[in-house]
């Protein structure tokens, strides 16, 4: 029996690392196109407005492909699932990287979107890798914060570095071969017995029954698109109004990796930080200090540290994972893990079209609204904590 456990136990270090691996490419390919993309759009002649128009209504096509994802968990290979679904994104970069006009980018963003399907998949396997609280926090950690931070490390720096010499496009191109990586890694995955998900799901309308459930999910929504507001049209803040170079701003997008990797290295070690609360608190005010720096900066090297504190929104996003996956009762996994990406679709859809409608009127004024809102939350996350009932850090460190 012993000998059982401890090949149970090397199966599931086996996935959890081949997962980071894939996770890596897979980020890395948001870091090669996310922190210059309202330039690329820019630069096919949209205003921002329209920025903020493509970038909302992908986050609407996010929430579509959302909707039916905990069905697909439920009923198909979860390895095939997210290996299939990062392949059509891979096309999706592509085609975007291809288009004259900036209308023309929506072809290309039904596939990108089509690709968030693998995350529910992929939130459902970690989840399963894990028996105990502490188990899953340590793997959604290391693959949902620590691979991301690490990938986006160099990545954004790596884009800024391509757009100055051979153009925006180049950035789709490499987000899309990355992405093709990230595919290929998930497809080779061999997923323990104990992980894989259970047929018999529950049902979204029984989420509504946990009130911890309901609570944790609207200070989600809150807490991604407040932080999404002040961030999503700061590069072009940037470059407009302070004249920051495209090389500069990919640098800047690394710096934020860096943040959240400090961050997230906290998280790892610090028992404190392990209830994800706590994070939560911690990364949203970081997160706050970081625009008040971006609106009151004007040398920068204060931009550099704004973005080193950007680092809190991913680690926020993150810890999101960890409040579900231990709150959750197992049979409704799959059904939350769908619910968080939509949840945190919800929140990228809204916040480009209040930006594109504010950064019209005032270039500063997304960002003050994204500072107002992140303070805001700070006394939000410690409501919702008092009533949420996440087990203790002292809970989380047994088992």
């Amino acid at each position: 029996m012993g000998g059982d456990v401890a090949t149970e136990t090397a199966a599931t270090r086996a996935t959890a690392w081949r997962l980071f691996a894939g996770s890596l490419f897979n980020e890395g390919a948001i870091g090669f196109f996310f922190t210059l993309w309202p330039l690329y759009i820019a630069s096919l002649g949209a205003s921002p407005a329209e920025i903020g128009l493509v970038i909302g209504a992908s986050g609407v096509l996010r929430l579509l492909f959302l909707l039916p994802s905990s069905w697909l968990v439920d009923r198909f290979s979860l390895r095939l699932l997210v290996a299939g679904m990062r392949a059509v994104a891979a096309v999706g970069f592509i085609l975007c990287a291809l288009v004259r006009e900036w209308w023309q980018l929506f072809p290309g963003l039904i596939a990108i979107n089509a690709g968030v399907i693998a995350f529910p998949a992929l939130s459902t396997l970690i989840a399963g890798l894990g028996r105990a609280s502490e188990e899953r926090t340590r793997h959604f950690t290391l693959i949902y914060t620590v691979a991301p931070s690490v990938a986006t490390i160099l990545t954004p720096a790596a884009a800024g570095w391509l757009a100055e010499r051979w153009g925006l496009r180049t950035t789709l191109v490499a987000a899309s071969l990355a992405t093709a990586a990230a595919a290929i890694i998930f497809a080779t995955v061999r997923v323990p017995e104990h992980a894989t998900a259970s047929s018999a799901g529950g049902s979204y309308r029984e989420l509504v029954h946990h009130r911890s459930i309901l609570l944790s999910a609207g200070l989600m929504v809150a807490t991604i698109g407040g932080m999404m507001l002040g961030w999503v049209l700061a590069p072009n803040y940037l470059q407009e109004v302070h004249g920051v170079s495209l090389e500069r701003i990919g640098w800047l997008g690394s710096i934020a990796a860096i943040g959240s990797t400090l961050l997230s290295i906290g998280v790892h070690r610090n028992r404190w930080l392990q209830d994800p609360f706590n994070t939560l608190l911690v990364a949203t005010g970081a997160v706050s200090v970081g625009f008040a720096l971006l609106l009151l900066g004007r040398d920068f090297s204060v931009f550099l540290v704004a973005y080193l504190l950007r680092g809190g929104f991913l680690v926020a996003w993150s810890a999101f994972y960890s409040v579900f996956g231990i709150i959750t009762p197992e049979h409704l996994r799959s059904r939350v893990f769908a619910l968080a990406e939509i949840l945190g679709g919800l929140g990228t859809t809204v916040a480009p079209f209040l930006a594109g409608f504010l950064y019209e009127v005032d270039p500063r004024l997304p960002i003050a609204a994204g500072l107002v809102c992140s303070l805001a939350l700070l006394f939000a996350t410690r409501a919702v904590r008092r009533t949420a009932r996440v087990p203790s850090t002292t809970m989380l460190s047994t088992g």
